[in-house]
């Protein structure tokens, strides 16, 4: 079965002796193709390998060719920048989210609520309402206690929006907002 060896550290050890390739084969006991085989592929036999070794007066293992091995610090390393340029990249992108079947919602910052019912977007929203999704648009009286003027529902969703700005476009409605607070229970 033949074995992937080292042959620059083989010929390395050769010339340091000042051995020809006719030499080591006299003194290791294997044939001149053999060692020009050796040299030239890096393949060879296991007792091939030994008679070399001992030819050259040391361990077999240090002749098999090691492919290098990745330095674990670094590949962790890598995969931490490849992790942490991720959340950066999603934090300084614009976060979007179908917050209603063909409704989309763009947006520099975006909360959860820890029952997942609510969803708050902050800092230059853009919601876009496709002309084919059915909605209703209503004015909160009084401007709500939270600052929303506008509540905007569709197929179970509900949107609170506030600093809104309405713009028909060839899609549908866009709806560009300082805040929106989306609930999937229709208020």
């Amino acid at each position: 079965m033949g074995m992937k060896i080292n042959s620059k550290l083989i010929v390395k050890l050769r010339k340091e002796k000042g051995w020809s390739q006719q030499h080591l084969s006299l003194v290791s006991g294997v044939s001149l193709r053999t060692i020009q085989r050796v040299e030239n592929e890096g393949n060879t036999s296991i007792e091939t390998l030994k008679s070399l070794a001992s030819a050259f007066e040391t361990d077999f293992n240090s002749l098999i060719f090691r492919s290098p091995q990745p330095n674990k610090v670094l590949k962790k390393t890598i995969t931490s920048f490849a992790l942490l340029f991720s959340l950066a990249t999603s934090v300084f992108l614009t976060s979007t989210t179908t917050a209603s079947p063909g409704i989309e919602v763009q947006a520099e910052k975006m909360i959860v609520s820890q029952d997942k019912r609510d969803t708050t977007f902050l800092g230059n929203v853009i919601m876009v309402i496709p002309a084919t999704v059915p909605f209703e648009i209503s004015t909160i009286e009084n401007h709500s206690s939270k600052g929303y003027q506008l509540t905007i529902t569709s197929d179970g969703s509900s949107f609170l929006v506030s600093g809104a700005r309405i713009t028909r476009v060839d899609t549908g409605l866009e709806v560009r907002a300082a805040e929106v607070q989306a609930s999937n229970a229709t208020e």
